[in-house]
């Protein structure tokens, strides 16, 4: 596990939703702030540096798991470019969807979606991009190496240990929104990472 740069986010650092620009739809839901935008891309710019640093010159995959990931993984793959500018193999990109909440709840399952086959990343040097790691991983999808970048840590006791070999912060177990996170399917355009209001949380709880 590589965490030599991950910034830990304090059980104490919770910032007012008031100092920010927040949709006002969302605003009575969110308790708090705790990792701006600013932040998150600033992080992540480091985080391709650090990438490239371990992986080199490789032919790549880099998967996104979607949706919670899409904001991450287009930031990370803009910054791994540039950082890769040098390099003879091009990225490959790839997309599934992997499903396994319900609310707040995981449901202990999950659903991989999109890839005609697995079969297709057989063999392959993979960086797989995750936004939030706190109950388990997709398992072995038969790739020659796979790394994985972590947008959000969450600090819980897993079932599963879960590899993490990039990950840019890692955060107290509070149920968070934003930077492309959703509740019920709400919030993914929310920039900054938000900590959910109990009204917020009521209110799109599914019925």
């Amino acid at each position: 596990m590589t965490k030599t740069s991950c910034i830990s986010i304090p059980e104490t650092l919770e910032m007012p939703t008031e100092s920010f620009v927040v949709p006002g739809c969302y605003r009575d839901d969110l308790k708090s702030v705790i990792i701006p935008e600013g932040l998150i891309k600033d992080r992540v710019k480091r985080l391709a540096q650090e990438i490239h640093a371990v992986i080199g010159d490789e032919p790549l995959v880099v998967l996104c798991i979607l949706k919670g990931s899409y904001r991450f993984f287009t930031t990370l793959v803009d910054d791994l470019t540039v950082a890769r500018h040098s390099c003879a193999s091009p990225l490959q990109i790839d997309f599934i969807r992997v499903k396994s909440y319900e609310d707040t709840e995981s449901t202990g399952t999950l659903q991989i979606m999109g890839l005609s086959s697995l079969d297709e990343l057989k063999g392959q040097n993979i960086l797989i991009v995750e936004d939030i790691v706190d109950t388990g991983t997709i398992g072995d999808l038969g790739a020659k190496k796979i790394w994985t970048s972590v947008l959000l840590s969450k600090r819980v006791t897993r079932k599963i240990e879960v590899a993490e070999d990039f990950v840019a912060f890692d955060i107290p177990d509070k149920f968070i929104v934003g930077y492309g996170l959703d509740y019920n399917q709400k919030f993914r355009d929310l920039n900054h990472i938000c900590v959910m209001s109990d009204s917020g949380i009521l209110k799109y709880k599914k019925t």
